[in-house]
């Protein structure tokens, strides 16, 4: 079983039947051909002009080539297009030009029945129609004769696959079950037996036809049991027989569940949680999976006394296993170790703990790039959760609030060698998406440095020494200012000392001369989202210098951002009267807009935008104008609150939330939207019963006046859940969407590759495209 793959067997059918997936190819060629002397039903000079054309179709590369240069450099697409073209042709030809006899009309049936006007074919006068086509009509069709024949799509004989595709499986009770291809080819066996000897015995044609039909409907199962218009074969227990098609199409197929994918040995799989003492580089491992999980330890002549050492170990981490150099598998036990050691020759491996500074590959799903499987160095960790480094989530797209993992143990040298020299997140810092930073600070870690490097950011020598501690620096900046150190020059002390960096967004500018932050405040452009200053560290001084200082200044702004008590609470959405009365004046400008322009609507003085009829251009500049009032509110908000609330510093600086959020929670919730219009659905004539009928106030079309800090209306709660709910739904529709698409591109180019020259072919080595990308760049590897 282990070692032979096991043989086929065939089963003779007593009469033949259609193979169902194939009954449209039947049909094209029996409406394409004469029922009477079988030929192609068009005329010698007809066939000879269409022969150049069809015959690249066939014949060997060298023949193609010229014959398609020839017939004006026909694509396979287009040559299978003009034998359609010709076959459908074919179709609406009345008269035999060969023997002159009217053609009959035929029909199919599907899934497996054809009708010559109204009586029924049966399949052997089919096979027979089909075997009477010459070679040179099949040629003129498109189809080789040298490798397929058409009497060939009618079935006289099935396949029967080995045991092994369809194994016995006994059930606890001790019962034995039979695999649903089994069940079905008994039937077919059964029904044949049937057939012939009801044939043997003469029994009427009507019962002989019933039977057949029988036959051809167990063949027909046997292949798709999903075939439209064909009821379902049933297992005794009603459940449908997954037969052949079943096993390979779909999600639990043979494909997409054991090929594309499957499930592994030497995995874990848990919650994450965050851990800022590890770098990106590492992975915090419960010692529970570290304990289970192996990694082989390779006997040479060279390494042989070191792994007998290794072997004899009896605590953590010790050998768990031997596999032989004939594969057998043994287990290391306090009994069995003595044994076991005296047998260990080169060409053994031994299966060891997991132990600190092993690669193992961790992964996230839904795996959408690259970058959501990368490769770790193990820490060991007690605890039930794996940790690691916030700035590697982003990458994987993980947070901590209750996201799982997967970890893999590479197995062979070629994959631990991959792993650690292809995929460590120090490497990969750079995005092959657009070559900007994909792993950099955030949240807490964001303030924290916003915070510390601040204009008036100063620090008591015990704070400092706190700060830099964490860190790992023992060394205090060189100025000192009234026995205060300021956050700029702590900051500097994790830079290069030969470091020139100058950096301009909007307003703000920062100058780092010398390894020395001498202007501006570190935000979240430079060691954020935006990354320039992680970038230009990446590129002049390397991965592990970019590591360490990722660890470096999470350590030492989560210290800044504790010590600051940065948090927000309540208070920090108290309106002044001063913002109460801005926030009732920008809803009655914003309403006045809106009236003019519904005024200048109903007096035909609203002037149409291209494209749009006078009602559309309405309810556009009505949106707009809705919309605006948000922004106007945003301007108002950060004029009359500074980042001393720390609501609005978290948004300032880009660490979490943005100022829309604080604008919803204290001023108002603005228009909301279904399908980016204003809600229109609901009554007739209005959305909800407590509004006039054709009312195009804003307050009737979906604009929320009050904020969440006050409550909302039931009106407006009402229309505010239209709008969650119109983007909860698209929500989970494009996720699946977009999921569906990636998976159709990931089979498309599956077997792509881009070769020594650069460009870029498939498994045959055809050429896709001249030179990788259009442009030969590998964006991880470009600098500005």
């Amino acid at each position: 079983m282990k070692t032979c793959p096991g043989h086929f067997g065939y089963l003779e059918l007593v009469r033949p039947v259609i193979h169902p997936e194939f009954a449209k190819s039947v049909y094209l060629l029996l409406q394409s051909t004469c029922y009477q002397c079988h030929k192609a039903l068009l005329t010698t000079e007809q066939m000879n002009e269409i022969k150049p054309v069809i015959k690249s179709f066939v014949g060997s590369e060298e023949e193609i080539n010229e014959q398609t240069i020839a017939a004006g450099a026909l694509t396979t697409i287009e040559r299978e297009d003009t034998s359609m073209v010709l076959l459908k042709k074919l179709k609406s030809i009345k008269k035999c030009p060969h023997c002159g006899i009217q053609q009959r009309k035929i029909k199919l049936e599907r899934p497996t029945f054809f009708y010559m006007d109204s009586t029924r074919l049966r399949p052997d006068e089919i096979r027979d129609w089909m075997s009477k086509i010459s070679d040179d009509d099949l040629t003129s069709f498109g189809i080789d004769p040298t490798a397929t024949r058409p009497e060939w799509l009618i079935l006289t004989a099935l396949l029967v696959p080995p045991v092994n595709v369809r194994p016995s499986i006994t059930l606890e009770s001790g019962e034995r079950s039979e695999d649903d291809l089994t069940h079905k080819l008994v039937d077919i066996m059964r029904i044949n037996q049937r057939l012939e000897q009801d044939i043997d015995a003469g029994a009427p044609q009507i019962i002989i036809d019933d039977l057949w039909e029988l036959l051809q409907y167990q063949v027909t199962t046997y292949f798709n049991n999903e075939t439209p218009g064909v009821p379902v074969a049933r297992h005794r227990s009603t459940r449908p027989l997954k037969t052949l098609a079943q096993r390979l199409k779909g999600k639990e197929g043979r494909l997409r569940y054991n090929l594309s994918g499957k499930r592994v040995n030497f995995s874990a799989r848990t919650v994450i949680s965050a851990d800022a003492s590890l770098t990106i580089n590492q992975v915090g491992v419960p010692s529970r999976i570290a304990e289970t999980l192996t990694i082989p330890l390779y006997a040479t002549v060279w390494n042989l006394e070191e792994i007998k050492k290794i072997a004899a170990r009896t605590e953590y981490p010790m050998v768990l296993n031997l596999i032989t150099k004939e594969g057998i598998r043994k287990r290391l036990t306090d009994a069995t170790r003595e044994e076991i050691l005296k047998i260990i020759e080169p060409g053994c491996i031994l299966e060891r703990q997991l132990v600190d500074g092993d690669s193992v590959l961790m992964n996230r799903q839904p795996t959408l790039h690259r970058l959501s499987l990368m490769s770790h160095t193990v820490k060991i960790l007690p605890g039930k959760t794996m940790r690691i480094h916030v700035s590697v989530t982003v990458p994987y797209g993980a947070d901590f609030d209750g996201d799982e993992m997967n970890l893999h143990v590479p197995q062979s040298l070629e994959a631990q060698s991959e792993a650690r020299y292809l995929m460590q997140p120090k490497d990969l810092v750079r995005s092959p998406r657009d070559g900007k930073p994909i792993m950099f600070m955030e949240e807490d870690e964001v303030v924290g440095v916003h915070l510390l490097t601040k204009d008036d950011a100063y620090f008591t020598k015990e704070e400092a020494s706190l700060m830099l501690a964490n860190a790992g620096v023992y060394e205090f900046p060189k100025h000192e200012v009234k026995g205060k150190f300021s956050g700029k020059s702590i900051f500097s002390l994790l830079l290069p000392k030969d470091l020139e960096f100058e950096y301009k967004s909007g307003a703000s500018k920062i100058v780092i001369k010398k390894g020395e932050l001498v202007e501006g405040t570190v935000s979240s452009k430079l060691v954020g989202e935006g990354g320039a200053l992680i970038l230009r560290l990446f590129d002049e001084y390397g991965a592990d210098f970019t590591m360490e200082f990722l660890l470096q200044m999470t350590k030492m702004t989560l210290r800044v951002a504790e010590a600051a008590g940065v948090t927000i609470s309540v208070s920090d959405y108290y309106n002044s009267d001063a913002t109460n009365k801005e926030r009732q004046k920008i809803i009655e400008e914003v309403e006045g807009r809106v009236n003019d322009i519904t005024k200048k609507y109903a007096e035909n003085k609203l002037e149409s935008l291209p494209g749009y009829t006078k009602r559309e251009t309405l309810e556009l500049e009505t949106m707009a104008q809705l919309e605006e009032a948000r922004t106007i509110a945003n301007r108002a908000l950060s004029k009359s609150i500074g980042t001393d609330n720390n609501a609005m510093l978290m948004a300032s600086v880009k660490a979490r939330g943005n100022i829309l959020n604080y604008v919803q929670t204290s001023m108002f919730l603005g228009q909301q939207a279904v399908r980016g219009k204003r809600p229109s659905r609901g009554y007739s004539g209005r959305i909800l019963p407590y509004f006039t009928r054709n009312n195009k106030t804003p307050e009737a079309k979906g604009f929320v006046k009050s904020s969440f800090f006050d409550g909302l209306k039931p009106k407006e709660f009402f229309m505010h859940a239209m709008g969650s709910r119109d983007s909860a739904m698209s929500k989970s529709l494009v996720t699946a969407q977009s999921g569906y698409l990636q998976r159709r591109l990931i089979n498309a180019m599956q077997d792509f590759y881009t070769a020594e020259d650069l460009s870029v072919r498939d498994a045959s080595g055809a050429l896709i495209q001249t030179i990788y990308g259009g442009d030969g760049m590998d964006p991880t590897k470009e600098r500005e």
